[in-house]
């Protein structure tokens, strides 16, 4: 999915309560976020297609003063804990509060929680007690780089749309890259740095190791082969993002399919794969000596 809807016009009528942007940290990202927020809290835009500038809710969003929206971060030690949500501290506004009051400013109420991947587990719990019967006239929107790391009761409650990674040289022709291609890329390397001819193998890349797993379904020993190079953990990310995208669909009922090694998965299964990818590339990080070829032929025993 693509972030197309953040430059439309606003229907509130319409627009879900919650959504999952995944994303980058950058300043660019939070700018278009932040911007939408505006569009939705305005009160006095003629087309519900740009914010004013000039109203009191725009004026007091830009001032770090609406009393209408809530952004919160992690903390000191990179989580979100529930006293977060529940307001514990002086620092922390309760967003159940929050949420049930009416808005003393715009038509809306607006909560944004940064790296929601780091919510932790109480803390997600509150969270979906709110996402199950969403008081009247709020939203809430939650960013993350890894939003696989959320609870499947969480995700299947969220419509998932991807903002393209910021960084992205706008020289290159990016007419044919699927921004989940760059999403992917971007977390290998500097993809503003990238010459159209490496963009390109990494394109080519991608598109081999989706042709790789349908292959799968015909010889496992050609896959272990294949992936066993340099580029394990790009091929790994594919699989990951491929496995996110079937689990956020199946959770929603909807007849989303790629790559059929995947799409014949259930929820189990799928969730377990993924935890197994995820502690393969956590030992590929920290540079531990393994055997790749065995860890991979591990991974797909759970096929």
């Amino acid at each position: 999915m693509n972030n197309n809807f953040l430059t439309t016009k606003i229907n509130l009528q319409e627009l879900s309560h919650a959504l999952l942007f995944r994303c980058d940290k950058s300043q660019e990202t939070q700018k278009k976020v932040n911007d939408f927020i505006k569009k939705i809290l305005c009160i006095s835009k003629k087309d519900d297609l740009k914010f004013c500038e000039n109203c009191n809710s725009c004026l007091s969003f830009n001032a770090r003063s609406h009393p209408d929206f809530l952004e919160i971060n992690p903390d000191d030690k990179q989580k979100i804990g529930i006293g977060s949500l529940r307001g514990d501290s002086k620092s922390n506004s309760s967003i159940t509060r929050m949420l049930n009051e009416t808005p003393l400013v715009s038509r809306a109420k607006v909560i944004k929680i940064n790296d929601a991947d780091l919510l932790t587990e109480e803390a997600q719990n509150h969270l979906l007690k709110i996402l199950e019967e969403p008081p009247k006239d709020s939203y809430i929107f939650m960013l993350s780089s890894r939003p696989y790391k959320l609870k499947k009761t969480i995700l299947s409650r969220l419509p998932y749309f991807l903002i393209p990674h910021a960084g992205l040289n706008k020289d290159l022709d990016q007419k044919d890259i699927d921004y989940v291609v760059t999403d992917l890329i971007s977390k290998e390397t500097d993809i503003s740095n990238l010459s159209k001819e490496d963009l390109n193998s990494y394109v080519s890349l991608y598109d081999k190791t989706i042709e790789s797993l349908e292959y799968f379904n015909y010889s496992k020993s050609r896959i272990l082969d294949f992936w066993n190079d340099d580029h394990l953990n790009f091929r790994l990310n594919v699989l990951k993002e491929l496995i996110f995208n079937n689990l956020s669909n199946k959770l929603k009922n909807s007849d989303y399919k790629d790559a059929s090694i995947i799409s014949s998965l259930d929820l189990d299964r799928m969730l377990l794969l993924l935890e197994s990818i995820i502690s393969l590339q956590a030992l590929m990080a920290n540079k531990i000596a393994i055997n790749k070829k065995i860890q991979l032929d591990s991974i797909f025993d759970l096929v």
